[in-house]
């Protein structure tokens, strides 16, 4: 029994190393995500920023630099379109490495009820056998000294 509890005690810590791990996946996906976003959010800025000097320019009448402008604010566009796109796939990742760190989660846990179970049904085993072990030396004992009682009854009925 003890074979299978350190067994299942080696199991149950490799589960919770490939939980670690998924954990960790878990993270990086996440900054991957955060780190879409904030680049997206700097490509709406810079937009925003063009769109300003467009119209200052359109203002002043700088034909140059409301072309400038425009030209920078379809370049923002464009970037932030393609990282929205990177957004969208770092966010599924994201989902799909949540579902893998819960999943192993689950199952880490799962491990460590089984072996919390087990661990306690071989201490009852290993307190039951403890029990019977003393019961049986009790009664041994018993019988050995109803023997010798016996024994000595049946003396003394010779010697009168």
């Amino acid at each position: 029994m003890r074979s299978r509890l350190e067994t299942l005690q080696r199991l149950a810590t490799l589960y919770a190393a490939v939980e670690e791990m998924h954990s960790t996946e878990l993270q990086k996906m996440t900054t991957a995500v955060r780190d879409a976003q904030r680049a997206v959010s700097e490509e709406q800025e810079a937009a925003q920023s063009a769109r300003a000097s467009g119209r200052s320019a359109l203002l002043t009448g700088d034909r140059v630099g409301w072309l400038m402008a425009e030209t920078g604010q379809e370049t923002a566009g464009l970037r932030r379109r393609g990282l929205e796109e990177i957004l969208r796939e770092r966010e599924e990742l994201n989902d799909a490495a949540r579902e893998q760190y819960v999943a192993s989660r689950l199952k880490r846990e799962q491990m460590k009820r089984v072996f919390e179970e087990i661990a306690a049904r071989s201490e009852i085993e290993e307190a039951r056998r403890a029990q019977a072990a003393s019961d049986d030396r009790f009664l041994t004992r018993r019988r050995w000294t109803d023997a010798q009682r016996n024994l000595r009854e049946g003396e003394e009925m010779k010697v009168s």
